[in-house]
């Protein structure tokens, strides 16, 4: 059964796994250094982003494979911010089979929208449209 959750506090979680995850790529500290530190007033999925850090912690490395063997980017030459929105929305779309690709889509445009240059959301729209499709077809095997 799947717990009631609130669609804000939803959004919030996510956007504080992208402070995480912006602040891990820059610093290079550990999530659970950074973690420790992290100050969110406002209510928000705690649950749903403690699961979210501990998904990319344990596959890190396969969501950069995945996002760079499917798509025609390096992530190391795309702004820092964008390449935590990627990894935030590719974590969502391979290891979170209850949230809807709509869903995440969605959510990674708004926050690229908020979080990162004007032209952003479409390079991220784009992105994730490339890696939807490698999505699906692994799902089909």
């Amino acid at each position: 059964m799947m717990t009631e959750f609130n669609p804000k506090e939803r959004t919030l979680a996510r956007e504080n796994v992208l402070k995480i995850l912006y602040q891990h790529d820059l610093n290079e500290y550990s999530l659970t250094e950074i973690i420790k530190t992290f100050v969110e007033k406002r209510n928000f999925d705690k649950e749903y982003f403690t699961n979210i850090i501990k998904l990319f912690e344990l596959n890190i490395e396969s969501i950069d494979d995945f996002i760079e063997k499917n798509s025609d980017i390096s992530l190391i030459t795309i702004p820092c911010i964008d390449r935590s929105i990627l990894r935030l929305a590719v974590c969502e779309l391979r290891y979170r089979d209850d949230v809807p690709e709509k869903v995440v889509l969605n959510e990674s445009i708004n926050i690229a929208k908020k979080y990162s240059s004007t032209e952003s959301y479409k390079f991220i729209n784009k992105i994730l449209d490339q890696l939807l499709v490698k999505i699906k077809k692994n799902d089909q095997k």
